[in-house]
């Protein structure tokens, strides 16, 4: 009887261990590894450092085995030098990238033109978000930017970012134009100085919130609360002419629609400037772990708005509007864009903002 009875014992624990071990997943079943990967963004508290919180915050809720954090850098240039000199970095890394800087780095131009090697492999995971730049008057009769010849303009110092969209915004216009300037270096100031009758006109930033749907910063926002704003446009020949003279990515065009910011405000339909952000990655950033990113974002992207209006434009409509060649983008995100048919590359970016 107690044979029999250790007999059944032993068969029940056999069946046991063979049970779980056929539950058990196979090496090829097993959850990946953890991956963590750092979102480095520009100043905190600015929307790229918030989307880039958001992002991970996103990631690491539901993958179940990639894990992000965010930093905050200057901007690009950064962004870009410190993680393309960093073999750990360029592995782990995903990054706020200008288009402008895009371009310049891929030519292996300053402020990348030392160790320029390190950078030309750049590439894109998707788009972040986009702003219009134009320039903004109090003088109705100022309606294209041929109309500033001769004018005041109010922009940021020589050698800011600031100052060279301005300038070749203005470009477009043609030398005569742009050497008829009278430049005032004053920033945001520039803005009570038109109320003052010290300046004529002044550079204007306006974040897209959504496919052809802008906002204004808040020190544009105090100013049209004080006084009737009027947006000064391009011309499609003008935006072309910034591209040939400046490079492809200052033509790069966003067009501010008639009452698209309220109030019968723009008057009328405004060519701008375009400025550009991506998420960019190097060529060391695993496939599968770019995939998982873009995989677990989209499906939550509806959660990306609650972090910073700006996520409004995180829809897969704009993930692929970026002005990068097609061989520039990431294989893991060309993966998942073309198993999820969502257009991407410079051709996508150009019919998306087309210059006329």
């Amino acid at each position: 009887m107690r044979k029999l009875a250790l007999s059944a014992f032993v068969t029940a624990c056999v069946l046991a261990l063979a049970a779980a071990w056929l539950a058990a997943p196979c090496p090829s079943q097993a959850a990946p590894k953890v991956y963590r990967v750092e979102a480095r963004t520009t100043t905190f508290g600015g929307s790229s450092y918030i989307l880039g919180f958001g992002m991970c915050d996103i990631i690491n809720k539901h993958s179940s085995w990639v894990r992000g954090s965010v930093l905050e850098s200057s901007g690009t240039p950064e962004n870009v030098k410190i993680v393309g000199m960093s073999p750990g970095k360029r592995s782990r890394t995903f990054f706020t990238c200008s288009a402008e800087m895009y371009e310049k780095a891929k030519k292996g131009e300053a402020p990348f033109n030392q160790d320029s090697s390190k950078f030309k492999d750049l590439m894109i995971m998707s788009y972040q978000q986009s702003l219009a730049v134009s320039i903004i008057t109090l003088d109705p009769k100022i309606k294209t930017l041929a109309d500033l010849k001769g004018k005041r303009v109010a922009t940021w110092p020589k050698g800011t970012t600031k100052f060279a969209m301005t300038y070749n915004l203005i470009g477009g216009a043609g030398k005569e134009v742009l050497d008829s300037i009278k430049w005032q270096y004053t920033a945001y100031a520039g803005y009570n100085d038109m109320i003052l009758g010290k300046t004529d006109a002044a550079l204007a930033f306006c974040p897209e919130r959504g496919n052809d749907v802008y906002t204004t910063v808040p020190k544009l926002k105090e100013l049209m609360s004080k006084r009737d704003v009027y947006f000064i446009t391009a011309t499609p020949a003008m935006r072309k002419l910034s591209g040939k003279l400046y490079g492809d990515m200052y033509g790069a065009t966003a067009t501010l629609k008639k009452g698209v910011l309220g109030n019968g405000v723009p008057r009328q339909n405004v060519l701008c400037f375009n400025i550009v952000l991506a998420w960019a990655v190097y060529p060391e950033m695993p496939a599968d772990v770019v995939y998982e990113i873009l995989k677990v974002t989209t499906e939550y992207a509806k959660d990306l708005k609650t972090y910073h209006s700006s996520g409004k434009g995180w829809i897969p409509e704009k993930f692929g509007a970026y002005p990068a060649p097609k061989k520039d983008w990431h294989p893991g995100a060309v993966k998942f864009y073309q198993e999820h048919k969502i257009p991407f590359g410079l051709e996508y970016f150009n019919k998306l903002y087309p210059s006329e």
